[in-house]
């Protein structure tokens, strides 16, 4: 049966409905409809055309939406009360795609530029206010220390820090042994082998273990910290523990803050202590320096000072990924796609600003002679 038919007038296009058009009938409605536009004998786009209703017999939901969505600019003639009330109530389907503005070269590399600067705007405000509610209940939570959630904080530090300890010492157990090498070999061209050891003290007491540390933990636990709320929030426990009247910045970020600004300090500690281990190995293997010789001028170069001016950097790294990472969490919008995209977002900007954080008290350090 043919369901639509082509009548040409005098004046303007016509086309006339015949039969059901119902659910059952969709499929042949649709082919007639291909059939008719593939002859390139319908017009009904055009604003002057007709749609014919008198030969219709039955209509439903789906039969109204398959004529708005072959005929939308279309007059609709001889429609019966009950057709018109269901036209009105399906929504129109057709809809226009909005063409891209033609730019310049320059004009669209400027706008780029505009929206990536508004963007990072929007991001670190958005920061600045989660940090402020995280402090905020931090605060109010010192008169009810029972609302810090002990467990979930000593879980949490079992598993950013105990269970990191063998990564974080491979780690820096390799790059100590990197910065020996590479400076022994340089120096020994000038006759300079012995500071080499000054070269190692330094580099890693003050910046490699530390920095070192934040980005393998940024990698490790801040991945995981974005993705378990991201998963949360996709499958709506986040609003359940609102629900429950519980807060979810208390309840998932305040513990990981408060895990992680333990953990990240004590982690670069060791880094410090596995670092120093590794230019005594590569100093006794390639500049047959003894242990004891060793330790002689790491006690004649390293002080408290140094030492503190790296250790000072734990807790600000500490606090920059946690807040990053549980605000891109918090941030998912329900899907896993986007759970995938903001682990990755999550992981490059903490790292992103934890070695933005070093450069800064780089400076701040050189400025004030430390």
């Amino acid at each position: 049966m043919q369901f639509i038919e082509n009548r040409q007038g005098n004046d303007a296009q016509a086309v006339a409905l015949k039969g059901d058009w119902i659910v059952e009938n969709s499929s042949v409605i649709e082919d007639d409809a291909h059939s008719l536009k593939k002859g390139g004998r319908s017009s009904s786009e055009k604003t002057n055309a007709t749609v014919d209703f008198s030969g219709i017999g039955q209509l439903d939901t789906v039969g109204a939406w398959l004529i708005q969505k072959y005929f939308p600019k279309a007059k609709y003639a001889n429609m019966t009360d009950r057709q018109k009330a269901l036209m009105d109530f399906v929504p129109e389907s057709h809809t226009s795609v909005p063409q891209p503005e033609c730019r310049s070269g320059t004009a669209a590399f400027f706008v780029h530029i505009g929206g990536a600067t508004v963007w990072a705007a929007e991001f670190v405000w958005g920061i600045f206010c989660f940090l402020g509610e995280v402090f905020i209940r931090i605060f109010r939570n010192l008169r009810h220390p029972s609302h810090f959630r002990p467990t979930s904080i000593t879980r949490h530090i079992y598993e950013t820090g105990v269970l990191a300890l063998p990564i974080i010492s491979l780690l820096a157990f390799g790059i100590s042994m990197v910065v020996a090498y590479q400076g022994a070999n340089q120096l020994q061209k000038f006759g300079a082998d012995i500071y080499t050891i000054d070269l190692t003290v330094v580099s890693v007491l003050r910046e490699m273990a530390v920095l070192m540390t934040a980005i393998m933990v940024a990698g490790r636990s801040g991945s995981a910290f974005a993705a378990e709320i991201g998963v949360m929030k996709m499958r709506g426990e986040i609003d359940a523990l609102r629900t429950m009247g519980m807060d979810p910045i208390e309840v998932l970020v305040i513990p990981r803050l408060l895990a992680l600004l333990v953990t990240l300090p004590a982690l670069a500690f060791i880094a410090d202590i596995v670092g120093l281990a590794a230019g005594a190995f590569m100093s006794l293997i390639q500049l047959k320096v003894s242990l004891s010789q060793y330790i002689d001028r790491v006690q004649a170069i390293a002080t408290p000072l140094m030492f503190f001016i790296g250790m000072i950097k734990a807790p600000v790294f500490a606090l920059l990924i946690t807040a990053v990472c549980t605000y891109q969490g918090m941030s998912a919008k329900g899907s896993a796609e986007d759970v995938g995209k903001l682990t990755t977002l999550a992981v490059v900007q903490s790292i992103f600003l934890v070695i933005m954080a070093d450069a800064i008290f780089s400076i701040l350090f050189a400025q004030l002679g430390l």
